[in-house]
């Protein structure tokens, strides 16, 4: 790799000229590559066929640079392990008594919206040590499977082994491999599951302290949508405002078109969830008295009561009762309610008047999934 000031223009020139192919077939590249192109990896190895290396360069001259993330980099990087600083690392980790670094070791699978490359690395417990030999390979499903299968009685070719498959829609991606040195497992979630995500399950709403850019920005909540910016069936949250959310998985699920508005909201049980399965009721003192649907809204409210009255010896009054004012409590027979703010008996405290009746809270910023 050099430095330029055109890096992935030069790139693209590189896998397009006749000294890739001679370096891929020399073995300089390791048995194989996987070359990310429009987002979607393409895999070329050392013994593949020359209509394979004509398929690349079809590829290749459909776009006019390649674009690279930092794990793309790394997995070029990974392709041409130097064995003579592997040698150094395999010594001083046995220097140090720390074997229970060999083996097997998952690596960061590289992901797109319509194809998963396995990482697959293995370090040898001593640098004569032999490759694993496979016993058993196998992609659930079948037909995922686009490059990297490895047969029985096959040796892995190098520390790091990449397999790739498409995505099929709501349907997860296994990887199990079966060698004489141990097993390797690695899952890629469905792309398309409407039910449940790595994440977090279409519908779930969370709370958080940071604000739309920031949340988008942790979240890498547009790097599917178009231009960046919100779209309701490409962006993973949207912000509980009330927005319409048309052609979302959170639309096609629940039947609604817009997110709840919970802005200024807090968020409330309902009484019954699974109405299948026998769950004593709730307590009547701890339910919800309205009968409700999710999403629905329900207005504020202030309990029915009253306040008794006293005679003018202190004998409490039940039959007779002052307005429903939180600064009117004690009165005497006889007279109307007074206002006794500045003559509150001890321990009821100052009253604590608003436009509203509120619990105490802190506020948050709440985000719905929505794909």
């Amino acid at each position: 790799m050099t430095n330029t000031n055109s890096f992935s223009h030069d790139l693209r020139t590189y896998y397009l000229s006749e000294t890739f192919k001679s370096d891929m077939k020399s073995g300089k590249w390791g048995a194989s590559l996987t070359i990310p192109i429009k987002g979607v990896p393409f895999s070329i190895g050392a013994n593949d066929s020359e209509d394979k290396f004509t398929e690349l360069k079809t590829k290749l001259l459909s776009i006019t640079e390649l674009n690279i993330g930092a794990e793309n980099a790394q997995m070029l990087l990974q392709s041409v392990p130097n064995t003579n600083l592997y040698e150094a690392y395999v010594n001083c980790v046995t220097k140090n008594g720390q074997n229970n670094l060999y083996g097997f070791i998952q690596g960061t699978n590289v992901e797109t919206e319509d194809a998963v490359v396995f990482t697959i690395h293995y370090r040898p417990s001593s640098p004569g040590d032999s490759m694993p030999k496979v016993t058993s390979f196998n992609v659930y499903p079948t037909s995922a499977l686009l490059s990297g299968k490895l047969d029985a009685g096959e040796s892995l070719k190098g520390f790091t082994t990449l397999v790739t498959c498409k995505r099929p829609a709501n349907e997860d991606v296994i990887l199990t491999i079966q060698t004489d040195r141990g097993s390797f497992s690695s899952k890629a979630s469905a792309q398309d599951n409407m039910t449940s995500t790595k994440e977090f399950p279409i519908g779930t709403i969370i709370t958080s302290y940071l604000n739309y850019e920031q949340f988008n920005t942790v979240t890498k909540n547009h790097d599917k949508s178009p231009g960046g910016i919100f779209t309701s069936n490409k962006s993973k949250w949207a912000p509980c405002d009330g927005r319409p959310v048309p052609n979302s998985k959170f639309q096609i699920l629940t039947s609604q078109v817009n997110v709840p508005d919970l802005r200024g909201m807090f968020v409330r049980g309902l009484n019954i969830f699974d109405p299948y399965q026998p769950v004593p009721a709730v307590a009547k003192e701890k339910s919800d008295p309205d009968t409700r649907v999710v999403g629905g809204y329900q207005g504020d409210a202030f309990q029915g009561h009253k306040h008794l009255n006293r005679d003018n010896i202190g004998v409490m009054i039940a039959d007779k009762q002052a307005a429903n004012s939180p600064r009117q409590r004690y009165t005497v027979e006889g007279t109307a309610a007074v206002n006794t703010e500045g003559k509150i008996p001890a321990g009821y405290g100052e009253p604590r008047v608003s436009t509203e009746t509120r619990p105490k809270n802190i506020s948050v910023y709440y985000y719905i999934k929505i794909n």
